[in-house]
């Protein structure tokens, strides 16, 4: 069975190094090039959407691997760091996403079909499967 899907959005330069991302039917988000590249503080870079996209796919995947496997959790969180170095012959790039998925179960007996479901969505993330840069997870399962 043949998916396709298209997903689109405009940006519209604000003057200086700022501009919205619109995206049709959702709220608008004012964008500008990062500090570290001489953008204004406080407001959020394509290299914040790019290592948080990572984040936002693999939350979405766990929750639908959770619900495949049958697992139950009380609380879900995940940290998204990227690392961005200069490469040899190419600029800028990506050289690394790692997530840190933290799971709080109500019980030990949660634990490994909670670890299923996480391994699922790191196999599964459609985002961080389209990156070019390694993707590692350091998961956390606590009882809480």
């Amino acid at each position: 069975m043949e998916v396709s899907h298209t997903f689109s959005n405009d940006i519209h330069w604000d003057g200086e190094r700022r501009g919205t991302l619109a995206i049709e039917g959702k709220a608008d988000l004012p964008i500008s090039t990062p500090p570290e590249f001489g953008g204004p503080p406080g407001i959020i870079s394509a290299e914040d959407l790019f290592v948080a996209s990572a984040g936002v796919c693999f939350h979405s995947t766990f929750l639908a691997m959770a619900d495949k496997v049958r697992a139950s959790f009380v609380n879900f969180s995940c940290r998204a760091e990227g690392t961005l170095e200069k490469v040899e012959g190419k600029g800028l790039l990506f050289t690394s996403i790692v997530l840190k998925p933290k799971v709080g179960i109500a019980d030990l007996g949660e634990e490994r079909p909670i670890k299923r479901a996480l391994e699922l969505a790191k196999k599964y993330c459609l985002v961080t499967n389209s990156m070019s840069c390694p993707v590692e997870m350091e998961p956390v399962v606590e009882v809480v």
